[in-house]
């Protein structure tokens, strides 16, 4: 039976059970757990996987549905991302000349039209139907309907590569960040924008607060600055950091609050800090080079 793109069996989502994606051993040790979905630890690693979890097909299906697709959502959408989309854009132009540049999980494209307009010649890579008819028809973006292993794209090509809220949703994130190392131009930079979930989620754990900001069983992991530099050093980067990036404005005022008071919080204690402290359960934004 199928039901919001999930395959269920009994009344419950069917699961598949997956090793750990960084070290590919077995044994993860349940962290947290919101309804049937577990969130695991690698005794080996540290990663933190969604174990077990829908099959890949299943996920896929779903994300149709994913995005918001009236005039009001999308509006609410960016004005949601373009503080985030607003500072990358200025770090990559501080750090990367320009040229060609590859979105990745680029959604309605509201990331791609910034660097449109800032010179760089765009591309984007998005699954949700909708996002790509609205990228391409009111934004007139190039933007392929397919992943990126899909897209068969060549070799040293992009000078920038960037992703943002994508790689905890992938069922194969190391695939991925092999995949824009191989696309990559030689010392052209990765930027990917991330979620850190698992500090807060130990937080209200501690209080005894009920909570499902994993949201699973969509997001498929949870990084660290910790475990993401791993990733993108086994996949070939160098110079991998992390820094906050800034923060996002939903549409619903008490989140906007929280959104705006945390960020805020983060970015004054990275800058007080000499870029060094970084604090957790906010999302951060992480870079490296080929």
């Amino acid at each position: 039976m199928r039901k919001n793109g999930l395959h269920y069996e009994n009344g419950r989502v069917k699961l598949i059970s997956v090793p750990c994606n960084f070290c590919g051993r077995s044994g993860g040790k349940v962290i947290h757990q919101e309804g049937q979905y577990k969130m695991c630890k690698c005794p080996f690693c540290d990663f933190i996987y969604l174990n077990p979890r829908p099959n890949p097909a299943s996920l896929h299906f779903y994300y149709q549905s994913y995005l918001p697709e009236d005039e009001l959502g999308i509006e609410g959408w960016r004005k949601m991302m373009m503080p985030v989309f607003s500072r990358a854009a200025d770090f990559i132009e501080e750090n990367q000349f320009k040229g060609r540049i590859l979105d990745t999980g680029t959604g309605y494209g509201h990331f791609l039209l910034e660097m449109k307009r800032r010179g760089w010649e765009t591309l984007g890579v998005e699954i949700s139907r909708k996002g790509v008819k609205f990228a391409r028809k009111q934004l007139g973006l190039n933007v392929l309907a397919k992943t990126l292993e899909e897209g068969q794209l060549p070799d040293n090509y992009f000078h920038a590569i960037t992703t943002f809220y994508v790689i905890e949703h992938l069922d194969d994130p190391m695939a991925f960040l092999r995949e824009c190392y191989r696309i990559l131009k030689p010392g052209g930079l990765i930027l990917i924008r991330y979620p850190h979930t698992t500090p807060i989620k130990d937080f209200l754990a501690f209080l005894g607060i009920p909570n499902t900001l994993y949201d699973t069983p969509y997001h498929l992991s949870d990084f660290s600055p910790k475990t993401i530099k791993k990733f993108l050093e086994k996949a070939g980067f160098a110079g991998c950091q992390s820094f906050i990036g800034g923060h996002t404005l939903p549409a619903h005022f008490p989140s906007r609050v929280v959104s705006r008071l945390f960020g805020s919080v983060a970015q004054g204690l990275f800058f007080l800090s000499d870029n060094r402290f970084l604090l957790p359960g906010v999302s951060k934004t992480a870079t490296g080079r080929k």
